[in-house]
């Protein structure tokens, strides 16, 4: 993938980019990177031009100088549109990039054409309870400074992933990544966004939405309410979801390959109808 970055209204935004057609803008979760998602679901760039920004304070995107809300990430976003000229797009948002992707999609409106939430946190009702509660106590100031400071900690990091979120058997690679990026990440700009998506999230512009929407949850998902989230759209035609039987909250590289084909059936649905963009237009954005 090639990396650029750009500067939109004083705020520097690190992207990669690969592919070719119409753009879709990936959003990662917390505490991750372009790399994570962007790479991960690379093979998407056989459909799109896949655009994976850094979001403010994670990655190489310092963090911004307002406070990191759901809604403040999704501006910074639709400033980056505007900066590389894009009109219409795709999208796709994964865990707490997904409460992102969903307040990004309401402002832009028919401009976004495929969404794709992915073990979406878009609202405190489909989040468990167990939770939410977690994150209110961790993220109280006189504690957070020891989380961040009990994050440096690879074993520590490890125990409370498989042990408390239950992620599920997640690869080595994925596991280093992971760490990598927590350890990046601004402790300020995590707090804001964590707080911010977990007690807010614009659960109605998934369900006011009428264009093609493809919704990925793990059965055995020990933060999502999947239950709650089948029942909420089982009744609009527009949204398709995925059930991962075999995986929870994290992932590992038969659950990327599983999703990942799920995605690529549903971008690849109306490629022929797409006009594909030139080469020297792709690389416009690398410029």
């Amino acid at each position: 993938m090639d990396e650029f970055c750009v500067d939109v209204g004083g705020q520097r935004i690190r992207c990669l980019t690969a592919g070719g057609g119409r753009p879709l803008l990936l959003c990662h979760g917390f505490l991750s990177s372009a790399e994570e998602f962007g790479g991960r679901f690379q093979a998407l760039a056989a459909h799109r031009l896949l655009i994976v920004p850094d979001l403010p304070g994670n990655g190489g995107s310092p963090p911004m100088a307002s406070r990191h809300t759901v809604e403040g990430l999704a501006a910074s976003l639709e400033r980056l549109l505007a900066h590389l000229d894009i009109v219409e797009f795709d999208l796709a948002g994964l865990c707490l990039g997904a409460s992102v992707a969903s307040a990004l999609a309401r402002r832009c409106g028919d401009r976004v054409e495929r969404l794709v939430l992915h073990t979406p946190l878009v609202s405190p009702q489909l989040v468990r309870r167990l939770y939410r509660e977690q994150v209110r106590i961790l993220t109280m100031p006189p504690l957070w400074q020891g989380v961040v400071a009990l994050s440096r900690s690879r074993t520590v990091s490890n125990l409370y992933k498989r042990f408390v979120i239950a992620e599920g058997d997640v690869d080595s690679r994925t596991a280093q990544a992971n760490f990598d990026n927590q350890r990046r990440a601004d402790p300020s700009a995590a707090r804001e966004w964590l707080r911010d998506g977990v007690r807010g999230g614009d659960l109605a512009a998934l369900l006011q939405r009428k264009g093609p929407t493809l919704v990925i949850v793990a059965a055995r998902d020990n933060v999502v309410r999947v239950d709650e989230l089948q029942w909420l759209i089982a009744d609009r035609p527009n949204i398709s979801l995925f059930v991962d039987r075999e995986q929870g909250h994290g992932w590992n590289e038969a659950a990327v390959q599983r999703q990942l084909n799920v995605m690529l059936d549903f971008f690849a649905a109306d490629t022929e109808q797409l006009v594909p963009i030139s080469e020297q237009e792709a690389h416009r954005l690398t410029a």
